[in-house]
């Protein structure tokens, strides 16, 4: 039998775990008679520069590229950010397999490059404009889309590449998510349009909005407990997409540019690109493109 202890704490986990995914819940009791409110926020990671790409390994160590710069950083679990690794020509997507084997899309350079944790060189295969890759499920290789060439390819653990998908609708792919199930969905930097891939086909999700006056463009994807996360960069916005309905979304957090922080719905953004759910999927990670910074969402309860 559960001890109340770990009773409580498994409903805690899930209170939280539902208020980062912005679904609403009526708490009828609870211990000692506080009802807890639930408090989304945001904060900033100054130090390093994130601008693109995200990835977590199995340790919690956040890794996040500088496209308009040579380098990749690394936020470990204690809040110290490093250098991981360096030397590209514009890092671009980073995916990392079940060895905590980081792999980093070089975009105009044309490269993957794949590092163990300690930033050491493993391997390097060609590929034309490569932008995002992530671990497909139940195996340890790696999908990952071209962007100049509108590409679904995979990069096999032996190092060989195979082309799933060539041309339209793949508009300059960028963002990878994988849901629960193992399912595939693929973001168009350019036309904001999200696909469904499955066995060689493609199937409409969702078109984010178009409302800015300039860089209308989707960044990348994440999947947390039944709906993609996206951001809208000219918008600075955060988007919830249900994958299961054909244009079902809203406005998960952002409004106007800015760089404040605090409590969800006055938190601001500054050219969100980036995004990625933790593995427990109870934080979301976002890089603003327009200063660098690392922007963490999380949620506590407060009594």
């Amino acid at each position: 039998m559960k001890s109340v202890s770990k009773i409580i704490k498994n409903q805690i986990s899930k209170i939280l775990l539902y208020a980062i995914l912005g679904i609403s819940m009526v708490v009828t009791s609870c211990e000692g008679g506080n009802i807890p409110e639930i408090e989304i926020t945001v904060s900033t990671v100054f130090e390093g520069s994130f601008q693109d790409g995200l990835a977590e390994d199995s340790k919690g160590n956040i890794y996040g590229s500088d496209f308009a710069g040579n380098t990749v950083y690394k936020l470990d679990r204690s809040g110290n950010v490093a250098v991981f690794a360096n030397g590209f020509t514009t890092p671009n997507g980073i995916g990392i397999n079940s060895k905590d084997e980081i792999y980093i899309c070089d975009n105009f350079g044309n490269k993957i490059f794949k590092y163990d944790t300690e930033g050491t060189l493993l391997a390097s295969f060609d590929a034309a404009s490569p932008a995002g890759i992530k671990k497909i499920p139940w195996s340890n290789d790696m999908l990952f889309v071209e962007y100049f060439t509108n590409t679904i390819n995979v990069l096999k653990e032996d190092g060989s590449i195979t082309k799933l998908f060539e041309g339209e609708p793949i508009n300059g792919p960028a963002g990878i998510a994988f849901d629960r199930k193992g399912n595939t969905y693929i973001g168009n930097f350019n036309d904001r349009k999200i696909y469904k891939f499955s066995d060689g086909q493609l199937e409409f999700v969702a078109q984010l909005p178009a409302e800015a006056e300039n860089s209308n463009f989707l960044g990348f994807l994440t999947y947390a407990k039944g709906n993609l996360f996206a951001t809208q960069i000219g918008e600075h916005r955060i988007y919830k997409i249900n994958p299961r309905s054909v244009d079902d979304f809203e406005v998960f957090a952002g409004s106007v540019l800015g760089n404040a922080d605090g409590e969800i719905s006055e938190a601001t953004f500054n050219f969100p690109n980036g995004i990625l759910a933790s593995r427990d999927q109870k934080t979301l990670y976002v890089s603003d493109a327009g200063t660098k910074n690392l922007r963490i969402i999380s949620s506590e309860i407060k009594y």
